[in-house]
């Protein structure tokens, strides 16, 4: 509770001495998981009267007023309202069915803004300078998107963020997991543009707030990495493993699409030795929410245990989704093989024939 008060920045402050307007910040470090449980209840807490998020909108309403709003808190907001999951301090899921007071706090909020100016801040109020200097162009999508659901959540037209006042660096493990985070969601948007995939990439912004605690920055984070991947697991490869006795085969490989919009992707096949060779394989196209199986062309070297690895890309070259290792035992018989054989059984044959024809021979003779 104590640290969403501090974190908590509510300032009245005139602009210029020629205006009477002024500046209110609404902004709290989220409590709130990728999978959308609260790590703990101190959101529904501070929104209650006397709590620290209460009390700043117990104000009178003005004409003369700026908001600066981060579009995170009020989304967290809203979903205290038809119910929410937190953790208990054993970590265990305490259900809430519906919360009266997240309500009555965002319709007070309406009220307030009804008349006054509403800037966006940028979603999740993460530090500027660190964004600044490791992504830049991910600043900029953030910004974007914060001001198009901050509108979406207030039903009206807000101002894009600018530059952020937020100071300070986030915590450790978030800024040590941000990157490749952040490039492995970035490439499933850019062949998915899904709102769940949108909400894991807009959401990495909140790990990075520097009123974030070290622990709460470390279940948040682990959170997200744990929602990312389970995200990217959806498009996927099938495992298996074949035994092929021909020198060659169409390989079957299936291609499972769990999201709800279809997508074309490119396969590349790669073999771990010379035992195998593999055709390309042209672009693929999986609808939403099923699979596709292809067949490989694939022609027999020589016999024994290979494997190919298999590994998605999207049309733009970048790397989606887990390497798959499909394991191959090839039994296949080579021409010159089959050649000797058959060249020594015919000569074991007539080696036989001439020794029953010598015994039918000698027997006669005597």
């Amino acid at each position: 509770m104590k640290r969403i008060l501090l974190a908590f920045l509510l300032i009245l402050l005139p602009i210029s001495p020629a205006q009477s307007s002024t500046l209110v910040t609404l902004t709290a470090p989220t409590t709130k998981l990728a999978d959308g449980r609260f790590i703990n209840n101190e959101l529904a807490i501070s929104i209650s009267p006397g709590g620290s998020l209460g009390k700043a909108l117990e104000i009178t309403p003005s004409n003369s007023r700026t908001w600066l709003i981060d579009p995170a808190l009020i989304e967290d907001i809203s979903d205290l309202v038809d119910g929410y999951i937190y953790l208990d301090q054993e970590g265990k899921d305490v259900e809430v069915a519906s919360l009266d007071i997240a309500s009555a706090w965002l319709a007070r909020l309406q009220s307030l803004i009804s008349n006054n100016r509403v800037v966006s801040i940028t979603y999740g109020a993460p530090s500027q300078e660190f964004l600044e200097r490791v992504a830049p162009g991910e600043l900029s999508n953030y910004n974007a998107l914060s001001k198009l659901r901050l509108e979406e959540l207030l039903n009206r037209e807000v101002i894009a963020p600018g530059k952020s006042g937020v100071e300070g660096e986030p915590a450790l493990i978030a800024k040590n997991s941000y990157s490749a985070l952040r490039k492995s969601i970035k490439i499933t948007n850019s062949v998915i543009t899904s709102k769940d995939v949108e909400d894991l990439r807009l959401g990495l912004a909140k790990t990075l707030n520097p009123a974030l605690s070290k622990a709460d920055a470390l279940l948040i984070s682990k959170s997200y990495s744990a929602a990312i991947k389970g995200v990217n697991n959806k498009l996927r490869i099938s495992p298996g493993s074949y035994t092929i006795t021909t020198k060659n085969y169409d390989l079957p490989v299936t291609i499972i699409n769990d999201f709800t919009q279809p997508v074309s992707l490119d396969l590349l096949i790669a073999t771990t030795n010379s035992r195998v060779l593999v055709d390309d394989v042209p672009r693929i196209t999986i609808d939403a929410q099923s699979q596709i199986q292809i067949k490989v062309p694939i022609e027999v070297i020589a016999s024994g245990d290979t494997s190919l690895r298999l590994q998605l890309y999207t049309p733009e070259a970048e790397l989606i989704g887990l390497e798959e290792r499909i394991p191959l035992r090839l039994a296949v018989i080579s021409p010159v093989t089959t050649w000797l054989t058959t060249g020594m059984a015919i000569i074991l044959l007539l080696a036989a024939i001439v020794q029953s024809v010598r015994r039918v021979k000698s027997r006669r003779g005597k």
